[in-house]
């Protein structure tokens, strides 16, 4: 009798490629399973997970904008002009003057008032944030009509579902990378000058190996976008370094930051995240702590230069090169994405030579960073997974 290693070989990690722009499902594809005719069904393999989010992506950004304005009138080759009204001081909003009181014929004070009005201006100033979109994502399935008969029609639809399911994934990836290494390439200004001596901007790189200090720098990370900022936002993080804050405080006494004693990693699932209470109560923070679940297939090898190989990675969370982590403390109105449907193309055999079937649709998608003061970036030395 065979085993299973016999006749079943694990799908490897392997780096993405282009869709095929020529093959469908054909008897190429389905004539194994037609010769094992004894086989009555077909069942998958255990996935790699794969999900990032749910129907509704963690950033709301666009929620800034009409997007039923932009859609509207927006054309593909034109973008929308958003006037923004600028912050202003407050103490530039008004004026303040001493007042004096002057001596009297009868030894008492007078106030003494100017027969005049200050003359100010308080007028805003504006800037502009420009919406366009900037990628096409297509999806879809082709199968020969001819061979349609010795597969069911559900396999046909199911793949087009799984490519749009993939599509769906991908462009979520796409944006939190879009966000975090637009935050790392152009962070915002620090607006508290005394912090601004340790940290000029909202990106705090080279931070090092965690250490004791690590819970105390997230800590005054979010305390910053809170008082500054006048936000609740999220703090996201790798679960390594989550586990690597909770292992810190992992001893016989174990309290928080408020004094309670912390004994276990409670956490429950939301699609593409795990939320933590511990976490949060270790650091001592009011706001959500979030690990960004990561897929197997987001890191992959590749041939570079001379033919030497390299690993790299999509996982948000970590550098390409895999030498770096980050800790995200974002705002969702952080990152943007809206989008509008592009071409539907169903295609049908019409004539002896070309009897192929397809549904393939395609959308595009505008996507990017609203305003950078609704992140900051906390760049560590990456912790190495352990096994």
């Amino acid at each position: 009798m065979a085993t299973n290693s016999d006749n079943y070989t694990q799908t490897p990690i392997t780096a993405p490629v282009p869709p095929s722009e020529t093959s469908v499902l054909d008897m190429k594809v389905m004539a194994p399973l037609i010769r094992q005719l004894w086989q009555d069904r077909i069942i998958d393999e255990p996935r790699y997970q794969w999900d990032i989010t749910s129907a509704d992506s963690y950033f709301k950004g666009e929620s800034l904008i009409d997007i039923s304005f932009l859609n509207n009138n927006l054309r593909y080759g034109q973008k929308i002009i958003v006037p923004v009204k600028k912050d202003q001081n407050p103490f530039s909003l008004y004026q303040s003057s001493e007042l004096d009181y002057g001596d009297t014929i009868n030894c008492t004070e007078q106030l003494e008032l100017p027969c005049e009005v200050p003359c100010i201006s308080t007028e805003p100033s504006f800037e502009t944030l420009e919406f366009s979109y900037d990628t096409m994502y297509a999806w879809g399935v082709r199968a020969c009509v001819v061979t349609e008969d010795f597969y069911p029609f559900e396999w046909y639809m199911d793949q087009y579902g799984l490519s749009r399911e993939a599509k769906n994934y991908g462009r979520e990836v796409d944006l939190w990378n879009k966000v975090i290494k637009g935050l790392i390439a152009a962070p915002a200004t620090t607006p508290d000058l005394t912090l601004a001596q340790l940290h000029p901007t909202q990106y705090w790189d080279n931070l090092g190996d965690f250490s004791a200090s690590t819970i105390e720098l997230i800590r005054s990370a979010a305390y910053h976008m809170v008082t500054d900022y006048n936000m609740q936002p999220n703090i996201i993080m790798t679960p390594e370094m989550g586990q690597k804050i909770v292992a810190s405080t992992q001893t016989q006494w174990n309290f928080n930051a408020n004094w309670q004693r912390v004994n276990t990693f409670e956490q429950w699932d939301v699609p593409g995240m795990m939320i933590d209470e511990q976490v949060r109560e270790i650091i001592g923070v009011n706001m959500y702590v979030l690990f960004l679940k990561r897929s197997p297939w987001m890191t992959y090898t590749v041939t570079g230069e001379g033919g030497a190989q390299q690993t790299v990675t999509r996982y948000p969370l970590w550098s390409a090169d895999l030498t770096k982590e980050y800790i995200a403390i974002l705002d969702p109105l952080v990152g943007y994405q809206f989008d509008r449907p592009g071409t539907q193309l169903n295609i049908m055999p019409y004539d002896c030579d070309k009897m192929v079937k397809g549904l393939i649709d395609t959308e595009f998608v505008g996507s990017g960073i609203t305003f950078p003061q609704y992140g900051t970036i906390l760049e560590f030395n990456r912790i190495p997974v352990v096994g």
